[in-house]
């Protein structure tokens, strides 16, 4: 069956007054054309008691509340775990927002009623739609205006191709013009209609039209300008002071401007708009993720400082001194994005914090409204101009639109709201070389808030590197750390200097691997501490491409007597005593080791070829040098690395002890190689490749087993293996350094690192290769905390692992990849690896694990003890 788009979205924007959550519920079943029948079996009663709810088959629990602060109630949804609820999607309302949770991807929205029409695509696998193969299919206004800004920019760079930045700057100001237009006062009669009648269809005299347009509306002259630009209003004087060159137009830069001036912009969402435009017009800003749903900005102001807000509203709601001193406390918040791209975060903010201010207006007699806070209140800072002037002017658009909804005339208030375009509280600065109090000065409540730009190893540019180097100056130890952790120390700074909290979202990289070690103890230093965190999911953004990174928001307070901790999963929400930098409970942080706290035996990393290539061997190069000269076969190995492990992909390389040095350059083919590899070598910069060159018929190191196989464990695998594959090899078989190895291994160390506590440890304190597991054998199995145990625990794991080996030897010739990845692991081998789980974990105690963050808190504690 076709389905109506436009129908759904008209059906649900129908729904935006409805505060009676019966009505909303039937009205919002029928528009995703559930069968009325389905309405009429209901047990109705049930939404008529306060915060019960209501399944609809096993697609929906609605759940209506009374509570104003609607996160808060979803928060105790997932303190009960919303595993428990058996319905695809999760629906909580009062009477003027929504929050809705669908559970196969985890996605969460968050909205108020009157804009839930803009978010329809939410729910269209209620229709049997992905939301991802519809999404084209119907826009928002806010993506059309982006989409067609972007297209703007393009066509008319392609005409001006040296003057990159006064089109951003034509796009800010057209931008401004469209809006100012939609609530009539630029023109009598509407932009669109000027555009067209007094334009050249080809876009030839465009350029000198819109320099007019731009002079006309900041000066009162127009002498100086064509007679019928007496038809544009003189909207402020201040406008547009800087001078852009005239730039050259064709016929579809006209006709994009006149779709765009065509739009319909009472429908546009300021603080969606701008992101969108930053995010397709600079592609490079979605790497910081600035623009993203409000659901996912409310993760980090919510428990920041909205919850509590709200929490202290409900204690005193109807009291009105109370809640004038409430009110007066939220009037001089203050708020600061130091990464704030085209200002998402601190519009959401704004908007949030007023709204909380008019329902306290409510219980305050004899009070003028509405009320709007300072503006003044909200400060940012970014690096790219464009983004800050985005970012000016979405704050413009919200008071526009506030000032709207008034029965004042916007010719008396107009130039009151150009205000904001003016208050420099959105500085562009590198935030990395300026004072934040010179932009904040932190003597009110402060609150810093936003999403830092993350570029972490090898990816970093000078520029940031040096970034780095200004702000952890006086420290040890931070040349490895993401870009992010420089916001971390700075903000740590602040609230150590003036008080306040703070919450970032990062990527999961500072809170995992090295990253805890060379950060953290450092932030620690300044008296702060984890107020709350949410653990990795995806942070998505809406525009086209929907990209997503795996992210964490973590909040950190300076505040000694704060005791509340709140640790947040995607379906369950914690309150531990304390939250470590690996958002897990405790406050332990785990630091390499040379060499193993447990009775294990020593961990190396394989042989490291420094060859250019040289010494490795495909399949038709092994056989062609072992053919040319039956010696040569003495000097070929089998090689493995992570790829060759877990694909099962044969490669073979040249092994050559220096006893037999001189029978291998006997070998002429073998010689060939190792002189190739001798010249690689010394014409690298690197002194320590240099040095090499003195042996180059050998790799870097030459490790191999003396009587037994070796245990491999690859350095990087794949996020999608339910364990993290490992085994054994022949002794004769080379390990790159792409494995980790324990040469001569016996059987029962093979279980203790196969096991899911071991998985659990690595995956915690390794780290990540972008979102593959990364295997480190100082932080994962140096670090390890593994009992003592007597030969026969050791018996039982050894049965164990030949039971697993047998199973894969069932399945050859399956590779590692093939059997471990998730949803597709063979049932015998899960069973094999579970029964392995459970003896490993009689191990360490005998009442059973009911879950990885009961695992890892055992063997924090273990850990501790140990001395780790």
């Amino acid at each position: 069956m076709k389905i109506n788009y436009d129908e759904i979205q008209s059906n649900v924007k129908a729904l935006g007054n409805q505060t009676d959550n019966t009505s909303f519920l039937e009205g919002f079943l029928s528009a995703y054309n559930f069968p009325k029948a389905t309405f009429s079996r209901l047990n109705l009663s049930s939404l008529g008691g306060v915060n019960r709810g209501v399944y609809i088959q096993n697609k929906i629990y609605f759940h209506p509340t009374t509570a104003i602060n609607i996160s808060s109630e979803f928060n105790i949804l997932k303190r009960n775990d919303l595993n428990k609820i058996n319905a695809d999607f999760t629906i909580i309302a009062n009477e003027t927002d929504l929050m809705a949770y669908e559970r196969d991807s985890g996605d969460v929205l968050k909205t108020e009623k009157i804009d839930l029409y803009r978010h329809i695509e939410f729910f269209f696998p209620l229709l049997g739609k992905k939301k991802s193969t519809v999404s084209d299919q119907i826009k928002s206004a806010d993506m059309k205006a982006a989409e067609k800004f972007a297209q703007l920019y393009r066509v008319v760079l392609m005409e001006n191709s040296e003057c990159d930045s006064d089109v951003g700057e034509l796009v800010c100001r057209l931008l401004f013009c469209c809006f100012v237009d939609s609530i009539g006062v630029l023109t009598n009669g509407g932009l669109h209609s000027f555009v067209t009648n007094y334009t050249d269809a080809t876009g030839a005299d465009l350029g000198g039209f819109i320099d007019h347009l731009f002079l006309a509306m900041n000066s009162k002259e127009r002498e100086h300008l064509p007679g019928y630009f007496a038809n544009v209003k003189f909207i402020d004087e201040r406008l547009f002071k800087s001078k852009i060159v005239q730039l050259s137009y064709n016929r579809e830069a006209r006709n994009l401007i006149l779709d765009l001036l065509g739009l319909n912009w009472s429908e546009i969402s300021p603080e969606m708009l701008g992101g969108l435009i930053q995010s397709i017009v600079r592609p490079e800003s979605i790497s910081n993720g600035n623009y993203t749903s409000t659901a996912n900005i409310h993760k980090v102001i919510g428990p920041l400082f909205m919850d509590e807000l709200y929490r202290a509203y409900e204690e005193i709601a109807g009291n009105s001194d109370d809640c004038l001193s409430l009110l007066n406390r939220v009037s001089k918040i203050s708020v600061l994005d130091p990464s704030c791209g085209a200002g998402n975060f601190l519009l959401v903010a704004y908007k949030e914090l007023n709204k909380l201010a008019n329902l306290l207006l409510d219980s305050i007699p004899d009070h003028n409204k509405p009320y709007s806070l300072p503006v003044a209140n909200f400060h940012g800072i970014d690096s790219d101009s464009f983004s800050s002037a985005i970012a000016r002017l979405g704050f413009l658009f919200v008071v526009c639109q506030e000032k709207h909804n008034t029965n004042e005339s916007a010719d008396t208030w107009i130039t009151e709201a150009i205000d904001v375009l003016f208050l420099n509280t959105i500085v562009t600065a590198n935030a990395t070389r300026i004072s934040w109090e010179t932009v904040c000065s932190g003597v009110n409540e402060t609150y810093i808030i936003g999403n830092p730009s993350y570029r972490g190893g090898n990816r970093k540019t000078a520029s940031q590197k040096s970034d780095i180097s200004h702000v952890f100056t006086g420290y040890r130890g931070f040349a490895n750390l993401d870009y992010a952790a420089c916001w971390f120390m700075l903000a740590s700074k602040y609230i150590q200097a003036n008080g306040g909290e703070f919450a970032f979202v990062t990527t999961n990289s500072l809170t995992q691997g090295e990253q805890v070690q060379l950060l953290w103890p450092k932030l620690f230093e300044k008296g702060v501490h984890i107020k709350f965190a949410y653990t990795p999911f995806k942070w998505r953004n809406d525009a086209r491409n929907r990209n997503m990174v795996t992210v964490v928001v973590i909040g950190v307070s300076s505040r000694k007597n704060l005791s509340k901790r709140e640790l947040f999963t995607p379906t369950v929400v914690f309150e531990p005593l304390s939250i470590s930098p690996y958002l897990v409970p405790g406050n332990v942080i785990v630091k390499g080791k040379g060499s193993p706290i447990s009775d294990l035996p020593e961990m190396q990393k394989g042989n490291m070829p420094y060859d250019n290539g040289t010494l490795l061997l495909n399949r038709n190069e092994m056989v062609e040098i072992t053919s040319s000269d039956q010696r040569a076969s003495k000097f070929v190995r089998k090689i493995i690395g992570a790829k060759e492990f877990i694909r099962g992909i044969d490669r073979w390389c040249l092994w050559i002890p220096d006893a037999d040095c001189e029978e291998a350059m006997d070998i002429p083919k073998i010689k060939a190689r190792i002189d190739t590899v001798r010249d690689w070598r010394f014409s690298n910069k690197e002194v320590a490749v240099k040095r090499l060159a003195e042996k180059p018929h050998q790799f870097r190191e030459m490790r191999e087993a003396k009587r037994t196989q070796s245990l491999i464990v690859p350095a990087v695998s794949s996020e999608n293996y339910v364990y993290i594959p490992i085994g054994f090899v022949k002794k004769d078989t080379v390990a790159t350094n792409l494995v980790s190895v324990i040469y001569d291994c016996e059987p029962w160390v093979f279980g203790v690192v196969a096991s899911q506590m071991h998985n659990v440890w690595a995956k915690t304190f390794c780290g990540r290769h972008e979102e593959r597991p990364r295997y480190s054998l100082e932080l994962g199995y140096n670090t390890f905390p593994f009992p003592k145990i007597t030969q026969e625990q050791k018996k039982r794991i050894y049965q164990c692992v030949l039971g697993i080996i047998g199973v894969r030897e069932r399945y050859a010739p399956k590779t590692l990849a093939e059997l471990y990845k998730a949803g597709q692991m063979p049932e015998d081998l899960m069973a094999a690896h579970s029964l392995l789980d459970k003896v490993i974990e009689s191990c360490y105690r005998d009442e059973p694990f009911v879950s990885d963050r009961d695992r890892l808190g055992c063997m924090l504690e273990l850990y501790d003890s140990m001395g780790g």
